[in-house]
């Protein structure tokens, strides 16, 4: 296995507090890799240093062979950032772009491809999410499901190697959380390198090749689905996994 993302004793604090506290994994190319854990564990955190969104105090954060977490130029942070997707639970959609255009957005500037070619790209990826009849819709004159999945494809358009998912369902109402996970999981079967942070027990245990259990700002646990879920070794995992259940 090719290992695509590496942490080491990642340390982020935030003035006073401290939010991860020496936190250390690994991402292989191809596998999933869910974060489950309370709120307020530091998972979202997580996700923000990976791509450079917050800085980090202390370890370090390699992207294949670049370490991430040191003093970039802009180009090169340009480049890592291009090739990690971020999916936030907001879906942050450019409210005065057709969906359409918040596609093509990132393709046509960051990648410099021509409008027909990110157009062609963007078209592709409608199709693949179920919203090919969307193109031209507004983030506002569709729902939430809809919006999260116009996310997903933004993410894709450019390419990336690796996607980072943050509690992407949870700004959702119940009934509109199938259609983005369904989403995700066609992904997953594809082969697509994905950190997932999710409350979603179900499906996490479902997609993941490795699932992290979090707790103030440590990693208390991790292994294969069948041992978290079925054979959680920490009594912390447990509690957690019993309130949940």
């Amino acid at each position: 296995m090719t290992t695509i993302l590496r942490m080491k004793n990642v340390v982020k604090n935030f003035g006073s507090l401290k939010v991860l506290k020496g936190i250390s994994l690994s991402v292989d190319v191809g596998s999933v890799v869910s974060v489950v854990g309370p709120s307020g564990s530091g998972k979202s955190t997580l996700l923000r240093c990976i791509n450079r969104l917050e800085p980090i105090q202390s370890g370090e954060i390699w992207f294949e062979s670049t370490c991430a977490s040191k003093k970039l130029s802009t180009s090169e942070l340009r480049r890592i950032r291009s090739q990690i997707g971020f999916v936030f639970q907001s879906f942050n959609l450019f409210p005065h772009l057709t969906v359409l255009e918040n596609i093509t957005l990132g393709p046509r500037l960051a990648l410099k491809y021509s409008k027909d070619e990110s157009m062609r790209i963007a078209r592709g990826l409608l199709e693949k999410v179920g919203l090919s009849d969307k193109e031209r819709s507004y983030p506002d004159e569709i729902s939430g499901g809809q919006q999260q999945r116009v996310a997903i494809a933004r993410a894709l358009a450019m390419s990336p190697k690796l996607l980072l998912l943050d509690e992407v369902t949870s700004a959702l109402d119940p009934e509109l959380v199938k259609e983005v996970l369904q989403t995700i999981e066609q992904l997953a079967n594809e082969g697509m390198t994905m950190l997932v942070v999710t409350h979603e027990m179900g499906f996490a245990q479902r997609i993941s090749d490795q699932v992290i259990f979090m707790d103030q700002g440590v990693v208390v646990e991790k292994g294969p689905p069948s041992q978290i879920f079925n054979s959680p070794m920490h009594e912390r995992t447990k509690k957690f996994l019993s309130d949940v259940s």
